[in-house]
């Protein structure tokens, strides 16, 4: 057994001569250094990435909010133009049987007239008359400037 204490000590001798405590120690921290690095630069992809990808989901939401606002709007207008369409045309036939209620009772007068033995050619120039001409022009330039307006829009 002495031999091989022997030989054990000889051999540590040799390999000591080569390799120092402080070169084993600084091996090991050296090592650790490395792998810390290597481990920080893949923990900052890996976070690069989280971060492109929570950016892109971001987009996404943003895009889709604003395509479902831009439907929103459209369908609002829609609703709008027609509900506006709607009054003109209430507008319209109110229009048309006020003069036609005015053209009969205009008739009327003339009727009245001609049994009466009054003038037949004069114009009937009532007061009702006018205001109805009157209004007939004030709707016309209404139905006009908002169909201008609709086509503009």
């Amino acid at each position: 057994m002495k031999r091989s204490a022997k030989v054990d000590a000889t051999s540590c001798w040799r390999i000591s001569r080569w390799i120092s405590v402080d070169d084993v120690i600084g091996d090991v921290i050296i090592f650790s250094r490395w792998f810390e690095r290597a481990v920080a630069r893949i923990s900052r992809c890996y976070l690069e990435l989280a971060i492109a990808k929570r950016c892109r989901l971001h987009k996404l939401i943003r895009q889709r909010f604003a395509l479902a606002l831009k439907i929103q709007q459209e369908d609002f207008a829609l609703i709008f133009q027609q509900s506006q369409l709607q009054w003109f045309q209430s507008q319209r036939k109110d229009f048309q049987s006020q003069c036609l209620c005015i053209q009969t009772q205009e008739d009327k007068s003339i009727i009245v007239e001609e049994d009466s033995g009054e003038a037949i050619d004069e114009p009937d120039a009532s007061n009702s008359s006018i205001q109805s001409r009157a209004y007939m022009n004030q709707l016309l330039l209404l139905n006009q400037s908002q169909a201008l307006h609709i086509q503009s829009t």
